[in-house]
């Protein structure tokens, strides 16, 4: 089936070699792509989409984000955008690899190096500079500055479309919002500013992840992050391994409700510091007392974030 129209410009090929595939001309931001290769492949809109949805949740602060196979990988914040990129390296420094790398701040010399160095394939940014660009332009890491402010990137589509079998599914884009003034602390035992801090931060992030999720965080950064699972047991207990050592007194964030103890029992086993979840389950009362029991602070947002 030909898929191209007047309005569209064929790629080369999909998400795989054996299907054809266009983009719109119609573009919801305003960008460029300023390496020598221009052309982007099917993969690198769904990559780049990924990761300007966080660097607009962080616009206002020093982030980067990996993405790769138009999934979010991992996400740190740094007084310097070379940090927040190394303290993003540290969650999942494997699939850094032919991945995307977005900044919400200024690409620096010292970020384009490291690009180098992990043979990003796509670096997004709103601005490059001087010595970062041309140091890039000689590379393979393609280029793309965007031009709209960020926090204007957030909720630029206002409907989120499907098309099923079944007919075509239209509903409003999840713009929910959350802070420290919007969710409330249940638990007996009270968190850290610290931590506080970290849960708002990973649930600006679970809120882009495909269901079932759990994100791990500590210091601003993901230490696990696992997403699209048949259920949150197994998407918790596989964020704990990727964490390791570095879930002691973390925050382990959930999309949903948490319906049963073995979360808790995972959380014990990692020695969570905080979970944050949506608290609003048939059983929520219970599993907060069995989470007061072994010492874990709890916070309800009463906000589900699912994403199929």
């Amino acid at each position: 089936m030909e898929i191209e129209t007047n309005n569209f410009t064929q790629l080369n090929y999909g998400e795989n070699p054996h299907q054809k595939a266009s983009v719109s001309q119609d573009c919801y931001i305003d960008y460029e792509v300023i390496s020598r290769d221009k052309e982007l492949e099917y993969t690198d809109y769904l990559d780049l989409s990924e990761a300007i949805k966080i660097m607009g949740e962080f616009f206002d602060v020093n982030c980067a984000v990996i993405t790769k196979s138009a999934q979010i990988c991992s996400v740190a914040l740094g007084s310097t955008t070379e940090e927040a990129f190394a303290k993003a390296l540290d969650c999942d420094p494997v699939s850094v690899f032919e991945g995307t790398a977005g900044f919400s701040k200024e690409l620096t010399i010292e970020n384009a190096k490291q690009l180098k160095m992990m043979k990003i394939k796509n670096a997004i940014a709103p601005s490059f500079s001087k010595e970062a660009f041309s140091f890039l332009l000689e590379t393979n890491v393609k280029m793309i500055a965007v031009k709209t402010p960020l926090h204007e990137v957030q909720g630029f589509d206002a409907q989120d479309i499907k098309v099923t079998p079944f007919g075509t599914l239209i509903q409003e884009q999840n713009n929910s919002k959350l802070t420290k003034e919007t969710f409330k602390v249940v638990s007996q035992i009270k968190p850290t500013q610290e931590q506080v801090e970290d849960a708002v931060f990973g649930w600006k992030i679970s809120k882009h992840l495909k269901s079932r999720s759990a994100v791990i965080t500590k210091d601003l950064a993901t230490r696990g992050l696992i997403q699209g699972k048949s259920n949150d047991v197994i998407a918790a207990e596989e964020a704990m391994n990727l964490a390791c050592e570095s879930s002691k007194d973390a925050v382990l964030i959930l999309d949903d409700v948490i319906n049963n103890t073995e979360i808790i029992n995972t959380a014990i086993q990692g020695r969570i510091g905080l979970i944050i979840d949506s608290g609003n389950g048939k059983n929520s009362s219970n599993i907060l007392k069995y989470a007061d029991k072994y010492g874990i602070a709890v916070i309800f947002t009463n906000i589900q974030n699912k994403r199929y």
